[in-house]
């Protein structure tokens, strides 16, 4: 089920589940894992992988940057030196060389994807070096989905061309509000359009689809002004749009705590305001609402893979690659291999030496038991189906579904009484308005939130 018209929120249930919980890009979710994974975790998951033959998705994660953006809670390097990328390069072909060797060359890498901080950090000549390293080292297949990050502040109509003639074909920019006194306050300036003359280019030269992101919630922000910069971006008519929350979490994160005063914030309310009106905007303007934050055009593949129900949720938000194993690279790099999740070290130093010294640089991660795979079937069957039908999960798992959560039945009957979702015997199935509080029924599954039963303070909240 894809929502394709407005619907009139009211501020009282926006308020009511305006709560602090995951985003589920993965479950469990990052702080239940653990450096008790080993090597051997990861290398039995990549055999089992290996057997089965799955399907490939790479992300490399770039992590520099030339400044802060006070908002970002990425793991980045801030640096003005670009020569800062050559032993990040070295190390990386040192990391695809001894992973390419352990996954089957019959395997099939149907996603690639270069995050960051900043990819276009690097030269284009780095990075055709590093692509180059890629498809030397993997089975690339023909019709695999290529993207890339990229800020327009740096990125020249070389870096569109080098990659356009590499086979990228998507391409994600942040832009995250035009207005100039919220650009200021946040530390990124940057203008309508040198943004427009990068998709303009993008397109002549064959880009298939291209992602903004947005976030509600900044410094200085109002509904007038962030109204003026939806209209902004449906001038730029891009294929998908992502609006985040802005997570203000100033305990975890120092320079928000340095840079970026609560006063500052709008309140809950306007916040609310903004974001009823960038849904409205947005939906009236032929965007369909995929779900949480995402938007897409009715032909992008996200609103068709909703559709077919081939749609899945990872460490990059939604996207139509459900049957892959993920491998991450770099620092900080998330790896989903069959029934495990791991995480590279975060440091330059640590991970330079693990690899010198000829190891994985996995710090930590976690091994999903028989209740886990089970929760987290349910969870993405709601973040990206809308609906859960009983008796397939009785089926897979061997069990009877309504004792088996009966606690969570039973809190989902507030959930319904507010109309976001439907029960019945047979299935549990979302409405038009639950597609908007899709967390907050599916955190009623997460079994470690209901463990430690409390608002968790280092989740961004829902609204």
């Amino acid at each position: 089920m894809v929502i394709k018209n407005y619907i009139d929120l009211s501020n009282s249930l926006l308020e009511k589940y305006s709560v602090s919980i995951p985003r589920y890009t993965s479950y469990p979710t990052a702080p239940e894992w653990t450096e008790d994974f080993t090597q051997g975790d990861f290398l039995s998951a990549n055999q089992s992988a290996n057997e089965k033959s799955t399907p490939i998705s790479l992300y490399f994660h770039l992590p520099f940057c030339e400044s802060q953006c006070y908002f970002c809670g990425c793991n980045i390097v801030i640096s003005k030196k670009h020569s800062i990328v050559k032993d990040y390069l070295v190390h990386l072909k040192k990391e695809i060389i001894t992973l390419s060797e352990l996954i089957d060359k019959k395997r099939e890498v149907k996603q690639i994807h270069l995050g960051g901080g900043t990819p276009t950090y690097f030269q284009k000549e780095e990075l055709r070096e590093l692509f180059n390293s890629i498809k030397e080292k993997f089975n690339i297949s023909k019709d695999c989905e290529i993207g890339v990050e990229v800020d327009p502040r740096v990125t020249t109509p070389d870096h569109l061309k080098t990659l356009s003639a590499l086979g990228f074909n998507r391409l994600s920019m942040g832009i995250q509000d035009f207005n100039p006194e919220v650009q200021h306050a946040i530390n990124r300036i940057q203008s309508y359009e040198e943004t427009n003359k990068l998709i303009i280019l993008s397109r002549e030269l064959g880009f298939q689809s291209i992602n903004i992101d947005l976030i509600y919630g900044l410094p200085l922000q109002t509904v007038s002004t962030f109204t003026r910069t939806i209209n902004l971006i449906t001038r730029l008519n891009p294929d998908r749009i992502a609006l985040f929350h802005y997570a203000h979490l100033p305990q975890l994160i120092k320079h928000q705590a340095k840079y970026i005063p609560s006063k500052s914030l709008p309140t809950s309310n306007e916040k609310i305001e903004i974001f009823k009106k960038s849904v409205e905007l947005l939906t009236t303007n032929n965007y369909i609402f995929i779900g949480l934050d995402h938007f897409a055009k009715p032909d992008d593949e996200l609103a068709l893979a909703r559709n077919n129900k081939t749609l899945h949720r990872n460490f990059q938000g939604y996207t139509t690659k459900a049957n892959c194993d993920l491998y991450g690279f770099g620092i900080t790099a998330i790896s989903n291999i069959q029934n495990t999740f791991s995480q590279n070290i975060k440091k330059l130093n640590p991970y330079y030496e693990k690899l010198d010294a000829c190891e994985m640089s996995i710090y930590r991660g976690f091994v999903l038991k028989t209740d886990d795979l089970l929760r987290k079937d349910i969870i993405m069957k709601i973040l990206c189906h809308g609906k859960v039908t009983k008796s397939e999960i009785e089926t897979v798992y061997q069990i009877d579904f309504d004792k088996y959560f009966s606690f969570e039945l039973e809190r989902l009957k507030d959930l319904q009484n507010d109309a976001l979702v439907n029960i019945s015997n047979t299935v549990i199935e979302v409405t038009n308005l639950g597609q908007y509080f899709l967390r907050n029924i599916a955190c009623v599954f997460d079994y470690y939130l209901q463990r430690k039963n409390a608002e968790q303070k280092l989740y961004s909240k829902t609204i």
